[in-house]
């Protein structure tokens, strides 16, 4: 079986430094996932960042620090309102830092915090501020809330909160899966650049149903803005939520897209690492070195759902 001549010179040149185009990446997606040439494509993007990371990688972790029936009420989430049972709940400080102790120990770099949309922003000021005190000084913590103004940012700064970077999304079928509007987003992530944090982004939710112009343009947000990290989130399918018909995109398919975004920030020095969520050995063999295990979803006797009872439905992001 021979591959296509024009997808192979794309990819020898990505492979000499050259990242690829909008248009080019628009092509690529259109592969078959299991095509040779989308197989050359996620092995050109290994070698490239085993190259560009010096075969070293990343481990980060996160917390649910907060769970209730969401306001976002997005069409992909357990935690949408219109599809949940679950009941409002916060993780004591106590089991937060000794999780915290638990990810440093095992070698994490940094520890993300995620709220649901709409978060108490002084509890979440001080939550940082009793967990910089406590947990190993060498864990960074990152926050991943809903949108926050310019003067929740300086609020946080004035009160000293170390919170070093903080994960946000501009997210595919924003405004149209969700009740949010990709301008509120894109404020969001202007801000957290312009208060000196570390941007953290993804391509997400990844579905079956997601065109390859949608893809570009969602993942052209982290080529054009300097993030910190970039990569790619497959949707896990929610029992009961509008989208759960779609089903879910095959590990081939999530590497074939983590592999565009691998070869589109060719030469983005600010990009320090590529993930994929949830853990897995076709994405790491498809241009990342990043993951993010996590830690504090609903605890299973607490709520009685199949999709709990189940193991269905779970988005890693919870």
């Amino acid at each position: 079986m021979e591959s296509d001549a024009k997808v192979e010179r794309m990819l020898k040149s990505a492979a000499d430094g050259r990242p690829i185009t909008k248009a080019e990446a628009t092509l690529l997606l259109g592969l078959p996932e299991t095509s040779l040439e989308a197989s050359l494509l996620r092995a050109t993007a290994t070698a490239v960042n085993r190259r560009r990371f010096g075969n070293s990688g990343l481990l980060l972790g996160q917390i649910g620090v907060d769970m209730a029936p969401c306001e976002g009420d997005c069409a992909f989430c357990f935690f949408a309102k219109s599809n949940t049972s679950i009941q409002p709940a916060l993780l004591s400080t106590d089991e937060i830092i000794a999780r915290c102790e638990r990810f440093a120990r095992g070698g994490a770099q940094g520890v993300f915090l995620m709220t649901m949309h709409r978060f108490g922003l002084e509890w979440f000021r001080d939550l940082c501020a009793e967990l910089r005190r406590r947990i190993p000084a060498q864990l960074e913590i990152l926050a991943n809330v809903g949108d926050v103004t310019a003067s929740q940012l300086q609020e946080f700064r004035a009160a000293g909160v170390t919170v070093t970077g903080a994960y946000h999304v501009c997210r595919i079928r924003e405004g149209v899966d969700s009740c949010m509007t990709p301008a509120d987003r894109r404020k969001t992530i202007e801000r957290i650049l312009e208060a000196g944090l570390s941007w953290y982004n993804m391509c997400e939710p990844l579905g079956p149903e997601h065109t390859p112009e949608e893809l570009v343009e969602q993942m052209w947000l982290g080529v054009d803005l300097p993030c910190t990290q970039h990569g790619v989130m497959q949707r896990f399918p929610v029992p009961g939520s509008p989208l759960y018909h779609h089903g879910q995109v095959s590990l081939s398919r999530l590497g074939q897209v983590v592999a565009l975004v691998a070869l589109a920030i060719i030469g983005r020095e600010n990009v320090k690492s590529i993930a994929v969520n949830v853990y897995n050995l076709v994405g790491l063999f498809s241009g990342t070195n990043a993951f993010f295990p996590e830690a504090g979803e609903p605890d299973e006797q607490a709520i009685q759902t199949e999709a709990v009872q189940g193991r269905e439905g779970f988005t890693a992001a919870l």
